[in-house]
């Protein structure tokens, strides 16, 4: 896909791709030429993550703009504070939850790119829901980009970590 992308600037607070998803495109494999996507969230105080998770195709990385992350690499926990970053190759199980009382900001990118698909497949499953998600179809909609292999952290549980 590699080919050359056009230039753009995004408004704060504006998506580039894929409206509604979390975490929001600012830019996409679309945009990038496959390179990667680019992210950006704010996670709600005491909010889990998503599930314990591998990827087998891309590369994950977070740097906190504000807040503190939780994050979960392999065995190890840590807690990341504003200028602070992780890298999660492929092949390691992680995942990351906001279990401070502060809504967590923070920037990601995934690389090789597309996993924007992933997270509007995800969107569309969950604003269609009504009652409790069918443990199948996530497993579906996880299958072209992960594998599941544990829950997310839980936040009112969560143990101490490493302060990064």
């Amino acid at each position: 896909m590699n080919q050359q992308a056009a230039p753009y600037v995004l408004a704060a607070g504006q998506a580039r791709s894929h409206p509604g998803t979390v975490p929001a495109i600012k830019a996409g494999a679309a945009d990038t030429g496959g390179l990667l996507t680019f992210c950006e969230q704010v996670i709600p105080p005491r909010t889990p993550g998503p599930p314990l998770h591998v990827h087998h195709k891309t590369d994950e990385c977070f740097s906190v703009i504000d807040g503190h992350l939780l994050v979960q690499a392999g065995e190890e926990r840590h807690d990341l504070g504003p200028g602070c970053f992780a890298w999660l190759p492929r092949q390691i199980p992680h995942t990351y939850a906001n279990a401070s009382a502060s809504p967590v900001h923070l920037v990601g990118a995934v690389v090789p790119g597309g996993i924007e698909e992933f997270f509007a497949a995800q969107a569309a499953h969950f604003a269609r829901l009504q009652g409790p998600p069918d443990p199948e179809r996530i497993a579906a909609i996880w299958a072209g980009h992960g594998l599941i292999v544990g829950p997310p952290i839980e936040v009112d549980a969560a143990p101490a970590a490493s302060r990064a």
